[in-house]
């Protein structure tokens, strides 16, 4: 099949008719002359007149032709098949796996270094007339220039640049990017180049993925057997860290290989120095957790990490946590009712002893000029009717990641609980409490979760909670998505745990007065207290374990007074960024970035540190484990997925599965041979005369 790939200029062979046009604007009319008439002259005309007009009509058929070969040639000529010619032109697509599971140990070195070897090899099959585009799946470090087909030569220059990033690998978007380039070439080669480990959580959208019109080859890489060990998270228990006292730290280790990895070594750093390390055994394909027992002594932000002793994969030996000790713990006690003073007590019993608790009680109605985000938690004591305003107010006080524990009283409005709270709390009520209760009968405290945090430090049978009566309760039923901590016998739900965007909501659904309930004179409430206190004030410790590279981060600092000027970012690696500062909600919120590094960053304001957080690799790229060729072919939606194996020819092989001939460089030739025959046939022209 004959074609043209570039076919706008075929327009231009209308060009072929200009010397015609002038040809005939230009014909000679023959000028008669009186002269004696001889026979012989006149015979001798005709012939000299024939000759001459088949001279000039040969030459306007070469100019024609020039014209028309030169135009052919610029349209680029093609066919599908055939041993003339040079191989069409190729527009190609190189998708490289530059994310973090390529920078591994295998038998011939680093994976991520072959990788690049091997993508070198390639880029030297192309030619001058190909159009190349290298696509990396990940950022790594420095920014490329923008992803269009160019010059093998840039190609190049962009693959030499080329670094590991901290976040997974972008095949689906990859793929995309691909498609859209290829779709504006009209080189009859188009070809997309997957350089990947073929890690199976990168396995990309079977839906979204189209690569049907491009050739798919898979520059394959020695791979071997996943063997690996990780690190998949860091916990803090939700408890609150306060100078001076231990904490417990956990980290969940997972095996991916197939034998038990016994003789390891975990070790805790804290603020830059080793505190603390254990050994463990973890069976193949498991989990373990590892964990540590320390203290810190000041105020503040601290970091550090827990690090495994090396294996092939380094990368996810580490994960990076931090935390921030405020001076002292900030509660505000909204309402009335008289649970507001128990739990006063309970956290503050004596203004002299007040160390870590700070504890401000306003009434419903004096809420004006209140910022509730001068606080850690807020505890709506008896669940007061409040306007719609406070509402929202609170309700975007939890979703940007602090706590409120709401306490049924006798004088809750159930109604106006179920219009405006009952959806964030996940419980409706569908009874009050009887205002009059007695105490002939009582209800007691059926189950304990002792598995939360809150009950976890204590040491109850959790089919044996401490024995306390309540003489009255509300009825009570759970709605929406929740978690029951506490239960009532007859398994009412006592109390109920919600998360609200980044934040938490504990409901508890029993009144605590006294004419309702013994709770507060036994010697439980005062530890319940302070350990949803705790518990709900623990936010700054545990969510900065669970930023992961790739991730859009945003975050709220700490920081009252209005910035009108960028902040500083330091990462890792101490480059500083410039962070310009938005409002968001009366808070001040910066959108850190770059945040392509694992680890440590800090947010600093005229040189203070006003926030730290920690990045991690996402525990997806703990997993070597890869697919199979039949599974990625599947995976991209290709016809034929080609296998370019590590000791294949790349140019040898690549050039047998391309298909097509241009010929535009023998059009070319003719046209020159086409002007030399002009040449030498208009030299030799008679004269008219």
């Amino acid at each position: 099949m004959f074609g043209f790939l570039n076919t706008a200029v075929l327009f231009a062979a209308a060009a072929a008719l200009i010397p015609l046009i002038i040809h005939l604007f230009s014909r000679r009319r023959v000028k008669i002359v009186e002269f004696s008439s001889l026979k012989h002259l006149k015979a001798m005309q005709r012939r000299q007149v024939r000759r001459l007009k088949i001279r000039q009509l040969l030459l306007l058929l070469l100019r024609m032709l020039i014209i028309l070969v030169v135009v052919l040639a610029f349209a680029r000529p093609t066919t599908d098949k055939g041993a003339v010619g040079s191989h069409a032109a190729v527009s190609a697509v190189v998708l490289f796996d530059n994310s973090v599971s390529m920078d591994r140990s295998v038998a011939d070195g680093n994976l991520f270094e072959l990788a690049k070897k091997r993508a070198e090899q390639l880029l030297a099959t192309f030619g001058q007339s190909d159009q190349v585009c290298l696509l990396p799946l990940t950022d790594g470090g420095e920014v490329l220039e923008a992803r269009t087909l160019a010059s093998v030569e840039t190609a190049a220059e962009q693959l030499e640049r080329l670094r590991i990033g901290a976040g997974p690998a972008d095949l689906t978007g990859g793929l995309e990017s691909a498609r859209r380039l290829l779709d504006r070439s009209q080189n009859l080669n188009r070809e997309i180049y997957v350089i990947s480990d073929r890690q199976r959580s990168s396995l990309p959208d079977t839906e979204q993925a189209d690569t049907s019109q491009a050739a798919v080859y898979l520059v394959d890489l020695p791979l071997e057997e996943n063997d690996n060990l990780g690190i998949l998270s860091v916990d803090f228990g939700g408890q609150l860290i306060q100078p001076g006292l231990d904490f417990d730290l956990q980290a969940t280790v997972r095996n991916y290989g197939r034998e038990e990895s016994g003789d390891r070594i975990a070790s805790l750093f804290l603020n830059g120095k080793r505190v603390a390390q254990t050994d463990f055994t973890v069976d193949g394909g498991a989990e373990t957790k590892v964990r540590f027992t320390r203290s810190v002594s000041t105020t503040g932000f601290h970091s550090g990490y827990v690090e495994l002793s090396d294996d092939k994969f380094a990368p996810d030996n580490r994960y990076y946590f931090t935390f921030r000790i405020p001076a002292t713990f900030n509660l505000l006690i909204v309402g009335d009712d008289q649970s507001a003073t128990f739990f006063n007590l309970a956290l503050v019993p004596d203004q002299s002893l007040s160390r870590f608790w700070s504890v401000k009680q306003v009434a419903p109605d004096n809420l004006t000029g209140v910022n509730f985000s001068d606080y850690d938690v807020i505890l709506l004591a008896g669940m007061p009717t409040l306007s719609e305003r406070y509402i929202d107010r609170l309700q975007q006080f939890v979703r940007r990641g602090k706590s409120i524990f709401a306490v049924y009283g006798p004088g809750t409005d159930i109604d106006h609980f179920n219009t405006y709270w009952s959806e964030a709390c996940a419980i409706a009520f569908d009874r009050a409490v009887n205002p009059n209760p007695s105490r002939a009968g009582f209800y007691t405290l059926g189950s304990l979760d002792m598995t939360h945090p809150v009950f976890s430090v204590f040491h109850f049978d959790e089919s044996k909670p401490p024995e306390i009566k309540f003489y009255a309760l509300p009825q009570v039923r759970p709605v929406g998505q929740s978690r029951t901590l506490m239960r009532f016998s007859g398994d009412r739900p006592a109390l109920i745990e919600r998360r609200l965007g980044a934040g938490r909501l504990l409901t508890f659904a029993g009144p605590l007065t006294p004419a309702y309930s013994d709770m507060v004179g036994q010697a439980f409430f005062v530890p319940f207290a302070s350990r949803i206190a705790e518990y709900l004030a623990s936010d700054l410790s545990s969510l900065d374990t669970r930023l992961f590279a790739g991730q859009q981060i945003t975050r709220a600092l700490p920081v009252q007074t209005p910035v009108n000027y960028p902040l500083d970012l330091i990462a890792p690696d101490s480059t500083e960024y410039s962070l310009p500062p938005e409002e968001s909600d009366g808070l001040l919120v910066v959108k850190p970035s770059p945040t392509d590094q694992a680890g440590v960053y800090s947010v600093l304001r005229l040189g203070q540190e006003v926030d730290r957080f920690a990045i991690n690799i996402a525990p997806a790229e703990c997993d070597l484990s890869a697919a199979d060729l039949d599974q990625f072919a599947t995976a991209l939606q290709a016809a034929d997925v080609r296998e370019l194996s590590p000791g294949a020819d790349l140019a040898g092989l690549i050039a047998s599965f391309r298909f097509g001939r241009e010929l535009w460089q023998i059009f070319l030739w003719i046209a020159v041979a086409l002007i030399i025959v002009e040449m030498l046939l208009s030299r030799g022209k008679p004269s008219e005369e």
